[in-house]
């Protein structure tokens, strides 16, 4: 923060110049050396969902610190300026919860001194909100990171919307989560990985159909804490899990599936793959119709998968995705030529979507997702279980099948029946855009899931 001296070309500048620049260092020779500072100790531990670690400075001052974020892998870093590193002090500290795997300490520059401690974050855990603050003892410097790198799984935000009751909770719609119901009495759960509760919670609701809510702590799986909502009906009720931003909302309601869903907020998780997006039928090939009589035809299966499958297609590539689609217009397309397509591309998935009739219409409804390879029955079940998350249809469960489309594609293919066309209540379903939206998003996050899985992450090259 000295003084700006211009350089001048006659000699009064100078003579100017040379005189400041003596005052200069004439003052930085009289400013005495300022006293070495050192971490003499540094202590990790667990306090309540909390990691803290204990920096304790030997002149008894707390330090000031600069701080960053770093991916691949995770971690925190943390910069002391004007601090040494005492030599006793080990290198590494295991971290004491599961989101923290190490604490490493190191002198990152000399002249001036700069030590450093990194936290490496265990990846399957979300990064920690953290902050720096003044501890107890003389020279302790507490760094906080708030949460285990877990996330804290609170009470949800409750709105009615006509006859539907909608629950927000906050900051867990992107974590893995596993849902289901239970009977006596009727009640929907979600057990939500990386998610933790200061204390188990029972909050009476009473609108709608809805009871009360619960929380509480599930075992761990894999080291990663598992936390559990559960909502109590008064009544059997159709639901629907949703991602909204980091939110995950719960509608529970005769429509659930039918409210409107917020703007897609894609998060490049699928950059580097590739997929094929396969409308079922096409042109000629009208596939399953609703009413197929001399008086009414239609709606017919090729429309309402071609309408999902450019969703999808949007939502993907939005992730980052290379797309292609098998049609994407009335088009008929020969069956080999479509796992043709996906195999020619090397694609990493291939999506086959459908809807499913019965010979007796109005008997059978729900979703059901198909495969043939052994090596494609994650994709199925994953994309399965987000469809019937998502849309609250009777689950028909994943099967092993010799359909013709997945027989010949040597890449990961699955055949998605979202609904029955010929059921009521599913066409009801099907005909309705944002129930074709809610399926296109659940589809897409089955896959990337599954592609999560695979390698890692996203295709290099």
């Amino acid at each position: 923060m000295g003084a700006y001296v211009a350089f001048g070309r006659d000699r009064g500048s100078r003579s100017l110049f040379l005189t400041a620049l003596c005052a200069c260092l004439a003052l930085a020779w009289q400013v005495p050396s300022q006293a070495q500072r050192m971490i003499s100790r540094v202590d990790v531990r667990s306090a309540g969902q909390d990691t803290i670690i204990a920096l304790v400075a030997s002149d008894g001052q707390p330090v000031s610190m600069s701080s960053f974020a770093l991916d691949n892998p995770p971690r925190l870093v943390f910069d002391l300026p004007g601090v040494k590193l005492d030599p006793s002090l080990a290198p590494s500290l295991q971290g004491p919860t599961p989101g923290i795997v190490q604490v490493r300490l190191g002198q990152f520059q000399v002249e001036p001194d700069v030590a450093r401690v990194v936290v490496d974050l265990n990846p399957a855990f979300t990064t920690p909100d953290y902050e720096a603050t003044k501890g107890r003892e003389p020279g302790e410097t507490l760094i906080v990171l708030r949460g285990r790198g877990a996330t804290l799984l609170q009470a949800p935000q409750v709105t009615v919307e006509g006859e539907t009751v909608m629950l927000r909770v906050g900051k867990v719609g992107l974590l893995p989560r596993v849902v289901g119901t239970l009977d006596d009495p009727f009640r929907i759960y979600a057990d939500i990985t990386g998610a933790v509760v200061e204390s188990s919670l029972k909050q009476e609701i009473g609108k709608g159909s809805v009871r009360e809510v619960r929380l509480g702590q599930q075992p761990e799986e894999g080291g990663r804490p598992v936390a559990r909502l559960v909502v109590e009906l008064n009544a059997r009720q159709a639901y629907s899990f949703a991602c909204e931003g980091t939110d995950l909302v719960v509608a529970i309601g005769p429509d659930a599936w039918a409210l409107p869903l917020p703007e897609y907020r894609a998060a490049g998780r699928l950059k580097g793959r590739v997929i094929v997006v396969d409308p079922g039928h096409g042109g000629r090939d009208t596939g399953a119709a609703a009413v197929f009589t001399p008086e009414r035809r239609g709606p017919y299966e090729k429309d309402l998968v071609l309408d999902m499958g450019l969703r999808l297609a949007r939502i993907l590539e939005a992730e980052g995705a290379e797309v292609t689609m098998t049609r994407s217009d009335d088009t008929f397309v020969e069956l080999k030529e479509r796992a043709a397509i996906a195999n020619r591309l090397g694609a990493d998935v291939m999506v086959s979507i459908h809807c499913n009739s019965c010979d007796e219409p109005g008997r059978l409804s729900g979703t059901s997702v198909y495969y043939d390879h052994s090596h494609s029955e994650g994709l199925a079940r994953l994309v399965q279980h987000e469809l019937v998350a998502a849309l609250g249809t009777s689950d028909k469960g994943v099967r092993n099948a010799n359909f013709a489309v997945i027989r010949r594609a040597v890449v990961p293919g699955i055949l998605v029946e979202v609904a029955y066309v010929n059921h009521p209540e599913d066409l009801r379903r099907l005909v309705h855009p944002n129930f074709r939206e809610r399926a296109a998003r659940a589809m897409a996050e089955g896959v990337i899931k599954f592609l999560a899985q695979q390698n890692g992450g996203a295709r290099s090259g």
